[in-house]
């Protein structure tokens, strides 16, 4: 079964291989499990797998078995390593880098992305989006909040507009802002990983 290239970054042959590129050269000191590739990715593991070998194969990941567990990691002596990086903290990396920012801050409840990038990360088409809309929401200390939206924003390389709610305002809505989000592709971060 072919699929479509994904609408955040087109250039990547499906969403499959976005997401385990993302994964891995957004962390590339990290050993990832198929087990793990497939939660990240919301693939059937024989699919992750697959792509992990075509990906090995291409020279841009590199695998081992160890104890029975496949281990996987991204090739950093590819001689595209750094362009590939650079590519996919641009187009996949506001969520992992956004959600890596936000955990271990008190008081968040919520953080979602919206605007144009989650709507490309929905895949609905468009240009990639200068900028990252992000909604805060807990009772926080809007200035932690604020700088780790500065320091996401700079390893992004692009403005992080971060707008900070309490839970009853988000619970509550009311304004039309926020009435009409709630109708609009939003990206769930996970700041328990």
């Amino acid at each position: 079964m072919s699929t479509a290239p994904p609408r955040l970054a087109p250039i990547f042959r499906s969403d499959t291989q976005l997401q385990i590129l993302g994964a891995t050269y957004l962390e590339p000191e990290r050993h990832f499990t198929i087990p793990e590739l497939v939660e990240r990715s919301s693939r059937p593991q024989p699919t992750v797998a697959r792509e992990v070998d075509r990906l090995t194969e291409a020279g841009l990941l590199q695998s081992e078995l160890l104890s029975g567990r496949r281990s996987v990691w991204a090739d950093t002596t590819s001689p595209i390593f750094d362009e590939l990086h650079s590519i996919l903290l641009k187009t996949i990396g506001p969520k992992p880098v956004i959600e890596q920012h936000l955990r271990g801050l008190d008081g968040v409840d919520r953080a979602l992305i919206y605007g144009s990038w989650a709507r490309r990360y929905q895949g609905e088409p468009g240009p990639l989006p200068q900028d990252i809309d992000l909604m805060v929401i807990g009772g926080v200390d809007v200035t932690e909040v604020r700088s780790a939206a500065d320091a996401a924003s700079r390893r992004l390389g692009r403005d992080v507009n971060v707008t900070v709610l309490t839970t009853e305002e988000w619970e509550r809505g009311g304004t039309g802002f926020l009435t009409h989000l709630k109708t609009q592709p939003l990206v769930t971060l996970d700041l328990l990983r």
